[in-house]
């Protein structure tokens, strides 16, 4: 093609390639053993290329209690964990890393627990107690900040594909889902069991569980949905798709959305298996059920809030009402009736249709009506929840049927509710009310709930300690979070994984004495730094065996709240709507199916969770920094290397303005001398003093630049970019 040099035609397959071959002789056979029946009314086409039997049993087994194993290396264990990790590198022959030092831990464990740096006096505190508790008061401080919730709500909401909007062409918001985001930062931080946590998400409403479990039941209305799908069926048919997906991933850490259109290829889920678990959920019907939300918002501290947004919907009504004022004497002798008779919907309907209004009049019309039609303020605090609900009893229960490729054109056989067939046997006997599900729409989620959470259930627990480790410690033991399967990577140390397991399930399914297990490890205390690292590399280039710390870049919304959090401009306030960041100026306010209106500026120095969520706008800030992809369940976020990243630190508004708000705490802190304003920089920034060479080579910088200053003046532009340096580090954007 003239004028690409790099065009080429793409080879074929080669025929002469193992895998060819085998594909070849396969088809050669089955025209040899006959014509296939392609009018059959139920085929059943088993397609076992590349299943591995066993190699995803491990999952489907029950959670053993192993013995905790014996190591050559005794001085080195502080929990059980140590004895499992240790292991593995005896029959390695690989030595771990020496201790992380106490400034390099207490940067990990608060950015691990809160999503926050820690502050100087308490980098101070802790390298000054040399007790043997100071580890385990540093640890249990952190498990009781409320700042533990909000980091770990995170984390779940990424796994459950929380977004505040539906996506696709319209992505319409949903105004109240806020209050699913809140429910999980209060599940978190009181500590509630797991088991729970689960059963009121899936089934919150059949509990009786009152608002609280009706907010719950939003897991169910965080996905996409595609509101401008005309063909009903089709769209009730992709929401069932969806959730079963999320529920088979989130939950039970299975590709089951693999299933849909025919058996699974790799693991043991059939096809027949994946409509059996989407009939538990079938007869769900999306719903905003009103609902009292006293105790689970707090709803006084969001009453100015509430009380601005009204405000400003006035404004807008005002002035559209003006604008029709104006103009409905004109309007009325189009329609030929009095202009007292002309109503607003008429009006509108009318507005425009004559070539008497201009452009400009037409533009200025449609922009006020959008103005007032896409602001949310107040609905955003109705006393309303984003759930689910059943059937009355008068309507019909709706039947499943295997639909052959996924397409409701193609319906098979017809199934009932049942559990997956690879779990084993204990499932279908483990409820009495299984059997009465063929016929009731009511009950079959809270039976799905208690199937999934029961302590039986062998994946269950191992995929939510898997969640656990991988924030902790960079990688899971299953490194594949939402995939147990064969295609999975399969689990570095299973017993450590059941031990785990085994512990959460004694401990009442709450989370804070597993956390508390793993951060008092030595392996979580491991340095990522290792003497001898060219040996470790040999043996285990991953560090699936955890001779040395993984470093980990801080996620996008942990990086804008530490630059807050620095710069003392961080605002703590939990709960109510998302804000609405500042997007850059080239990106505009107005897009083609809603308005971007930035919060004011004190909404904007909240903490990154409570940012708005749209799904057809990412803030540029967490785009760049690898944001969860808000579509699907994201297991794990990615730490990718990429210009945007520099631009976005270094040039951007944002990094600007904080950059400034750091140099003026550090100008009132440290005073005029730019020795000491270097100290405090890093003290702020890093959690640590400079070295001699840093603080020689600051202050000859800040001097060069700028001269002595007094107290009382405004930082200077030096300081300024010092500060804006500093974020822009290494240290600041890893934890080692």
């Amino acid at each position: 093609m003239p004028g690409f040099k790099s065009w080429r035609r793409i080879p074929s397959p080669r025929v002469g390639s193992r895998p060819t071959r085998v594909a070849w002789v396969a088809v050669c056979l089955a025209l040899l053993a006959g014509p296939l029946d392609l009018s059959a009314q139920n085929p059943v086409v088993t397609v076992k290329t590349g299943r591995r039997p066993g190699k995803s049993d491990w999952a489907f087994k029950p959670i053993a209690s192993p013995a905790v194993p014996e190591t050559k290396q005794t001085g080195r264990v502080l929990t059980p964990i140590d004895a499992f990790v240790l292991a593995k590198q005896d029959a390695q022959g690989i030595e771990p890393a020496p201790l992380a030092s106490r400034h390099a831990f207490l940067r990990r464990v608060t950015f691990d627990v809160t999503g926050l740096p820690p502050t100087p006096e308490e980098m101070e505190v802790f390298l000054t107690d040399n007790s043997p508790q100071a580890y385990e008061r540093v640890v249990d401080r952190l498990l009781d900040s409320p700042r533990y919730g909000e980091r770990w709500a995170r984390h779940w909401l990424d796994v459950a594909r929380f977004a505040e909007t539906d996506g696709f062409a319209i992505d319409e918001e949903r105004p109240t889902l806020w209050r699913y985001r809140d429910y999980v930062v209060r599940v978190f931080n009181e500590d509630r069991p797991f088991d729970r946590f689960i059963r009121e998400q899936l089934a919150g409403d059949e509990m009786d569980a009152g608002s609280e479990g009706i907010v719950a039941t939003g897991f169910y209305r965080l996905g996409p949905w595609e509101a401008d799908n005309m063909v009903a069926e089709n769209k009730r048919q992709d929401y069932l798709n969806e959730i079963t997906d999320a529920v088979g991933s989130v939950f039970l850490g299975l590709t089951v959305g693999c299933a849909r259109c025919h058996d699974h290829k790799y693991d043991p889920v059939s096809t027949e298996d994946y409509y059996s678990l989407q009939a538990f959920l079938a007869p769900l019907k999306r719903a905003e059920p009103a609902a009292k939300f006293i105790e689970a918002e707090k709803r006084g501290e969001f009453h100015s809030q509430y009380a601005k947004a009204e405000e400003e919907m006035l404004r807008r009504q005002r002035a559209l009402s003006k604008f029709r004022t104006a103009f409905r004497p004109r309007v009325s002798s189009l329609l030929k009736k009095p202009a007292a008779e002309v109503d607003d919907k008429q009006f509108d309907d009318a507005f425009g249709k004559d070539p008497s209004f201009t452009k400009d009049e037409i533009n200025q019309f449609n922009k006020l009506k959008m103005t007032v039609g896409e602001f949310k303020g107040p609905a955003r605090f109705k006393a309303v929840a984003y759930a689910v609900a059943n059937p009355s009893d008068e309507e019909p229960v709706p039947e499943t049927r295997v639909l052959k490729g996924g397409s409701l054109t193609s319906p098979l056989q017809r199934v009932t509710p049942a559990f997956l067939s690879a779990v084993p046997a204990w499932s279908a006997e483990c409820f009495e009310e299984q059997p009465k599900l063929k016929s009731a729409a009511s009950g079959r989620r809270q039976v799905l709930a208690q199937w999934i959470a029961s302590p039986k259930n062998p994946l269950t627990a191992r995929v939510l300690v898997n969640r656990i480790w991988q924030y902790h410690f960079g990688v899971g033991i299953v490194a594949t979070a939402n995939d147990f399967g064969v295609n999975g990577s399969g689990p570095s140390h299973p017993e450590l994984l059941d031990y785990l397991a085994t512990r959460l399930i004694e401990n009442g399914w709450r989370l804070k004495p597993l956390h508390r297990m793993l951060l008092l490890s030595r392996t979580y205390q491991t340095s990522s730094r290792h003497p001898q690292p060219e040996a470790g590399a040999r043996m285990d280039a991953d560090n699936r065996l955890l001779w040395r710390a993984h470093f980990r870049r801080l996620e996008g919304e942990v990086l804008r709240d530490s630059m807050l959090a620095v710069s003392g401009r961080l605002r703590l306030d939990s709960g109510g709507p998302g804000f609405f960041e500042e997007l850059p100026s080239e990106m505009g306010r107005d897009f083609d199916m809603f308005k971007w209106d930035p919060s004011e500026e004190d909404q904007r120095r909240r903490r990154s969770l409570y940012q708005f969520q749209r799904r057809n706008l990412i803030v540029p800030m967490m785009e760049s920094f690898d944001g969860a992809d808000m579509s699907a369940s994201c297991p794990r976020r990615g730490a990718s290397v990429t210009t945007p990243q520099v631009f976005t630190l270094f040039n951007s508004n944002f990094a600007h303005e904080t950059s400034r708000h750091f140099a003026r705490r550090v100008q009132r802190e440290a005073g005029p001398v730019p020795r000491r304003q270097v100290e405090w920089v890093f003290s702020f920034a890093f959690g640590r003093k400079p070295t001699p060479s840093e603080l020689d080579a600051g202050a000859r910088f800040l001097e060069k630049q700028s001269g002595a200053e007094t107290a009382d003046s405004e930082p200077s532009h030096a300081l300024a970019d010092f500060c804006l340096v500093a974020m822009n580090t290494n240290e600041f954007l890893y934890l080692e």
